[in-house]
C-alpha cells in the first residue's frame, strides 16, 4: 500500500469518472447517431449530453458524492436489508478480532471482502467509487488507512478534499453506537447461566453475512464457469479430443433477493441480479467405528460386540436368507451384504490400528494372529523381535480370515436355529473366499490393513 502516489489515486478517480460517463452517454450517442441535423431530437440530446459531462466532471461529482452520496448510503459486511427488503434496521461493518477454529468457514476466513451498500438507489455508484482500484489497492482501503497519497486528491481545495475524506472513511467505518433493530427483523434468544430460572436471555438479530455470501458466489461461478473448465466441460462427449477433469458443483440451490429490484436490497445484491446460492445443508454424519472398543478379556476381534458393529450389514444379509428368490439374485444380494459387513469390520480394524497406542495388545488376551493384524505398530518397539518376526510371518492373516468366516456362520445359525445344518462347510468356504477378495482389495488399495 506504501507504493501508492498522488498521482495513481488521481488518475484511477479519473478512469473511473469517464467509465461512469461512457456508461450513461453511450445510450444517448446512439440516438445522437440515429436523429436528424438540426432537429428538436438532436438539440435535446446534445442538451442531455452536456449536462451528463457535467455531472460527471470531478468537480460537481466529488461534491455530490462527499456532500449527499456518503450519508445516503449505509456501508457493513453483514445487512439487514439481507433478512427482509423493507427492513430499517442497522447494517454492521464487522471487524474479526479472532480467527475460526479448524473446519469452521465464515466472514473471518475472507483476505480482503467486499463492503455492501443500501440506501438510496441513486447513491450507489458511491459504493463502486470506493471499490476502484488503485494499484492493486481499493480506494477504500486508501480512505479508512488515511493513506497520504490522497491528500489533496478529492478536491484542488486540500481543505474541501480533506472534507470529502473525512465524510467517505466516517460512511465506510459504518460506526453505529446504538444499533437499531427493525420489526421485519428476526430474533433468536440465546440463554444466559440459569437462564429458565432468571429469565435471562441475550436477544440476537441475525444480519444478512453479504460479504460472505457475495465471496462464495463469486468463487462458485469462477470455477464452474471459467474457459478452462467449460471446454473441458464442453469436451465430455466427444471422442477425437483430449479429455480433462472438470468441476461440477451439485445440490446448489438459489434464492431471490429484492424480486425484480435487487438494488433496493444492496450493491452486491443488485451486483449479482439478486440471485444468492445456497449450499446443501445435511446433518453431519456419525461414524459408529469410533464406538467399537475391545475388551482385555476377550480372545477374539470377531465378538458380541463386533455384531453391534455390523448390525446394518448382518440384517442386510439375514434378509437375503429369508427372501425366496432366484440363485442369480441370492448370490448378487449376498455379495452386497458381506461386502458391507467387511467394510464395517475393516473400518473398525482401522481405527484399533491407528488410535490404540503402539504395543497396547500385550496387556490383552487376544490370540496372536488377532494381535499381529490389529497392532502393527508393536512390531517396531524394542525388545518385540519376537513379534516382528511373527508379524512378517503371514500366516497369520488365514487363521483371521478364517475366524471371520466361523463368525458369520454363528451369527447366521444363532439368527436362524431351524436352517442352522444348513449352514455348513460350503458356506463357510464362500465367505472365506469373500473375506480373502477383501484382503486383496486392501493391499492393492495401500490401506495398510493388513
Amino acid at each position: 500500500m506504501g507504493e501508492v502516489t498522488h498521482e495513481s489515486v488521481v488518475r484511477a478517480i479519473t478512469q473511473f469518472l469517464d467509465d461512469q460517463l461512457q456508461t450513461k452517454l453511450e445510450p444517448l450517442q446512439k440516438k445522437l447517431g440515429k436523429a436528424s441535423p438540426d432537429s428538436d431530437q438532436t438539440r435535446k440530446l446534445e442538451e442531455e449530453i452536456s449536462t451528463l459531462k457535467g455531472r460527471f466532471s470531478k468537480l460537481v461529482w466529488m461534491e455530490q458524492a462527499g456532500a449527499k452520496m456518503a450519508k445516503q448510503l449505509r456501508f457493513g459486511s453483514h445487512i439487514s436489508k439481507g433478512i427482509h427488503p423493507d427492513s430499517k434496521g442497522d447494517n454492521i461493518n464487522f471487524r474479526p478480532t479472532h480467527s475460526l477454529p479448524a473446519g469452521i468457514v465464515g466472514f473471518q476466513n475472507i483476505a480482503q471482502p467486499e463492503l455492501d451498500a443500501n440506501g438510496n438507489a441513486a447513491a450507489l455508484p458511491l459504493a463502486a467509487f470506493f471499490n476502484s482500484e488503485v494499484d492493486g489497492v481499493k480506494l477504500r482501503d486508501l480512505i479508512l488507512a488515511d493513506h497520504p497519497a490522497l491528500e489533496g486528491a478529492f478536491d484542488s481545495d486540500p481543505e474541501i478534499s480533506r472534507g470529502y475524506q473525512k465524510a467517505f472513511k466516517e460512511a465506510l467505518e459504518g460506526v453505529v453506537d446504538t444499533p437499531s433493530a427493525d420489526g421485519f427483523n428476526k430474533q433468536v434468544l440465546w440463554p444466559l447461566e440459569d437462564a429458565v430460572a432468571n429469565d435471562d436471555y441475550r436477544c440476537l438479530v441475525p444480519l444478512y453475512p453479504s460479504a460472505l455470501t457475495n465471496k462464495t458466489v463469486q468463487a462458485i461461478n469462477e470455477r464452474r464457469f471459467n474457459v478452462e473448465n467449460k471446454e473441458a466441460r464442453d469436451n465430455r462427449r466427444k471422442s477425437n479430443v483430449n479429455h480433462k477433469p472438470y468441476v461440477s458443483i451439485h445440490a446448489l440451490a438459489a434464492t431471490q433477493l429484492g424480486g425484480t429490484k435487487p438494488q433496493n436490497v444492496s450493491s452486491l445484491t443488485s451486483r449479482q441480479r439478486g440471485r444468492n446460492l445456497l449450499l446443501e445443508s445435511l446433518p453431519p454424519t456419525y461414524s459408529q467405528q469410533h464406538e467399537f472398543r475391545l475388551s482385555k478379556r476377550e480372545n477374539s476381534f470377531f465378538n458380541r460386540n463386533l455384531v453391534y458393529h455390523c448390525y446394518q450389514g448382518l440384517q442386510m444379509l439375514y434378509a437375503v436368507v429369508e427372501a425366496p428368490k432366484s440363485v442369480m439374485e441370492v448370490r448378487d444380494q449376498r455379495k452386497q451384504a458381506l461386502d458391507l459387513i467387511l467394510g464395517q469390520i475393516l473400518q473398525a480394524a482401522a481405527y484399533i490400528q491407528t488410535h490404540y497406542p503402539a504395543g497396547w495388545s500385550e496387556s490383552y488376551k487376544l490370540k496372536m494372529p488377532h494381535k499381529y493384524w490389529l497392532d502393527p505398530r508393536r512390531a517396531d518397539q524394542e525388545l518385540q523381535e519376537s513379534f516382528k518376526e511373527g508379524r512378517e510371518n503371514t500366516e497369520w492373516v488365514s487363521e483371521v480370515m478364517k475366524d471371520f468366516s466361523l463368525w458369520i456362520n454363528t451369527q447366521l445359525k444363532t439368527k436362524f436355529p431351524k436352517q442352522s445344518t444348513g449352514f455348513d462347510d460350503a458356506e463357510q468356504r464362500e465367505w472365506l473366499r469373500e473375506a480373502e477378495s477383501a484382503v486383496k482389495a486392501s493391499i492393492r488399495a495401500q490401506e495398510g490393513i493388513f
